[in-house]
């Protein structure tokens, strides 16, 4: 059998050996033992801060990347053990069949300085069939160091066990494999009410779902038979997004940080008073990371990030919070053309998230204004509306999700006075304008609990109706809303885990909706994107879990009728971003898990078949979301990309529908370098 990679299991292959090595997973050997309610405080919700880099890799022979990690604070000093291996081309995924070896480095605390020591552990075929070193995790008891990890073979996936006095020299377990499976993988153990407990990634059958499985041992060496503590029902064997498991006790309550999970980069959290329970009903955050692990150093909790896509390990603050952390707006910056046709950007000011804006002062010489305060609660960037003479309407959520707010253009350019706009807080909400000239308001409860609808009472008029907060239930991303070419809007929402996309739409011009909402497409990865051509036609966009890729899939004729998903991108991390060129062409932007390479497409005619395309961004510049794009009054595009750094590149068509001049600054205020589908902390 050849050897088997992490990118194969990452997309559920499984080899006839490991099918008949394990039986379908159902209950545990013995009874799950649930926590006492008691007086245990409520679930906290979990989000995190920027990740900032702390250690790299690399050797004189070249980039290397870390994948699943782990992080043992022992002796006085932090050791960090790790997949390692050589770095792809940018934008590209290494073949993970090469991870032979666990990198070693230690550190006085979780943000370093690291010292890279030599590698821990190199695969021995000798030792039971190994052919890879994958997810090491290590514990300490009895004054031994116990590293657990995953390395399959012909045999079968396993996990593997070794151990040492000293954390530089490693003795496999005589014996051999601990237990082998189906996909066994991802080995994280703790200790829970009086015994280990071994959580790792497996699947419920040869043909079954994706679960995160557990074990109990008494003796670290001897493991119970398994049983499942959470099962992704919305997933089957095509792809796998119970990676990485990692399960943390707080005031009686155990958290279930899984992944990947809102693309390649991107980790849930479920909260559960039973650590052998978890489910999707549990959401309680996510982290913007991959192969998260967590740990404390003292008072301070971390959150540890690495992947296919970076150069070894990050690390954030992990934020403990009594409300649910807001999610951050699709586009970053925001772009639109106001009342006087001049195309204005908004973004969040880096040093303290105040919200700024600047306008286009002549679109012959694409000369603009300064960037100015605007003012307002800026909880994330905002979202945009335009009214049918053309005014703009901000829409911001307020910092921590306490409510809604907007702030209108008046006829003559200036602007009226923010006011509040009340409605669920989750994000800022989608917005369009309907048949009637009305704009309507789709918004997203903290949590995702549910999605809510309000709508302006005539065009361009300042009263709104109430809030329908029974529009829709609950979500796993902010919804997104366009126009049908007869001018019925139309939602879609991924479902809660990346279940599906649901979509709902008005049955008549500005008239009522579907009474229920309906399903679009298979399993998801994250929020996706929606546009309309030059033909009338919409096409949708998302991404495959885990980010492997993204699909499209666009009306069959105007107004309705959908043709079946046809293949966009490669991997991405997120959907791609639309805009509609001045001749009805849509252009997508795709941006690569990790921000290192930037992809390009267009269509050939309004609403037909996509150009092959290709790189659209800088070498060497990493940005930190995918970019939004925009026309100016000539109907020229500008996309606008945010760096990892804060600062916003730019690169504008030559005319319109057609060229393009080398990317350029955009002016050198650092703006907050938020990631869409992140919450905005």
């Amino acid at each position: 059998m050849p050897a088997i990679s992490r990118r194969s299991l990452l997309r559920g292959a499984v080899g006839a050996a490991g099918a008949a090595a394990l039986p379908l997973l159902g209950a545990a050997a013995g009874p799950a033992h649930a926590t006492s309610a008691g007086d245990a405080p409520p679930a906290r919700w979990v989000g995190a801060g920027p990740f900032a880099y702390v250690h790299d890799p690399s050797t004189a022979t070249g980039p290397r990347y870390l994948n699943d990690h782990t992080l043992v604070r022992a002796r006085g000093r932090w050791h960090l053990f790790g997949i390692v291996g050589d770095s792809a081309p940018r934008g590209e995924s290494p073949d993970s069949a090469e991870e032979i070896t666990f990198a070693h480095a230690s550190a006085p605390s979780p943000d370093g300085p690291w010292t890279s020591h030599a590698d821990a552990l190199t695969v021995d075929p000798s030792y039971f069939g190994e052919e890879h070193l994958w997810a090491p995790h290590v514990v300490e008891s009895g004054g031994r160091y116990w590293m657990f990890y995953a390395a399959g073979g012909a045999s079968g996936a396993a996990v593997n066990l070794a151990t040492s006095t000293d954390l530089f020299t490693w003795t496999r377990e005589p014996s051999g494999p601990l237990f082998r499976g189906l996909a066994a993988r991802d080995p994280m153990v703790v200790r829970i009410g009086g015994e280990w407990v071994m959580y790792y990634t497996e699947l419920s059958g040869p043909s079954g779902h994706h679960v995160v499985a557990y074990r109990r041992s008494a003796d670290l060496l001897n493991w119970s038979e398994p049983g499942v503590a959470f099962a992704d029902a919305s997933t089957d064997a095509t792809v796998s997004v119970t990676e990485s498991p990692y399960v943390v006790e707080r005031d009686g309550w155990y958290y279930l940080f899984v992944g990947p999970r809102g693309g390649y980069e991107g980790t849930d959290v479920l909260a559960s008073r039973d650590p052998f329970h978890f489910e999707l009903g549990g959401y309680a955050g996510h982290v913007a990371g991959h192969a998260v692990e967590v740990v404390r150093d003292g008072d301070t909790w971390y959150a540890s990030a690495a992947g296919w896509f970076r150069h070894g390990l990050y690390l954030a603050p992990l934020h403990w919070r009594d409300t649910p952390p807001p999610w951050q707006s699709p586009d970053n910056p925001v772009a639109g053309l106001d009342v006087h046709g001049r195309l204005t950007v908004f973004a969040l000011d880096a040093a303290d998230r105040s919200m700024l804006r600047r306008v286009q002062t002549d679109p012959y010489t694409d000369s603009w204004s300064p960037w100015e305060p605007f003012g307002g609660p800026a909880g994330a960037v905002p979202t945009l509306g335009r009214t049918t003479d053309g005014r703009l309407e901000v829409f911001s959520l307020a910092p921590g999700g306490v409510n809604l707010h907007h702030r209108a253009q008046r006829p003559d350019g200036g602007w009226y006075e923010w006011e509040e706009f009340g409605g669920p807080a989750g994000a800022a909400p989608a917005v369009a304008r309907d048949a009637d000239g009305r704009l309507e308001a789709f918004a997203l409860s903290p949590g995702g609990g549910s999605v809510a609808r309000r709508r302006q009472r005539s065009a361009g008029s300042p009263a709104w109706d109430g809030w329908e907060t029974g529009f829709g239930g609950a979500a796993g991303a902010p919804p997104v809303v366009a126009a049908n070419a007869d001018g019925r809007l139309e939602v879609f929402v991924l479902s809660p885990g990346g279940a599906g996309i649901r979509h709902r739409w008005q049955e008549t011009p500005g008239g009522p909706w579907t009474a229920a909402w309906h399903p679009y497409g298979t399993a998801a990865g994250a929020a996706p994107r929606v546009a309309r051509d030059g033909s009338g036609r919409l096409t949708v966009a998302a991404i495959g879990p885990s980010g492997v890729g993204t699909f499209a899939r666009r009306q069959a004729v105007p107004s309705g009728g959908w043709a079946g998903w046809q293949p966009l991108f490669g991997w991405s991390a997120a959907a791609p971003a639309f805009a509609a060129n001045a001749d009805g062409r849509l252009e997508a932007f795709s941006l690569s898990p990790g921000g290192a390479r930037l992809g390009h497409r267009w269509q050939i005619t309004p609403g037909g078949d996509w150009a092959p395309g290709g790189e659209f961004g800088e070498p060497g510049l990493r940005l930190a979301a995918t970019p939004t794009s925009a026309l100016d009054s000539t109907g020229r595009q500008h996309v606008f990309a945010v760096t990892v750094a804060g600062l916003i590149r730019t690169r504008v068509q030559e005319r319109p529908s057609g060229g393009w001049r080398p990317w350029a600054a955009f002016g050198d205020r650092a703006v907050a370098p938020l990631v869409a589908g992140s919450p905005a902390l």
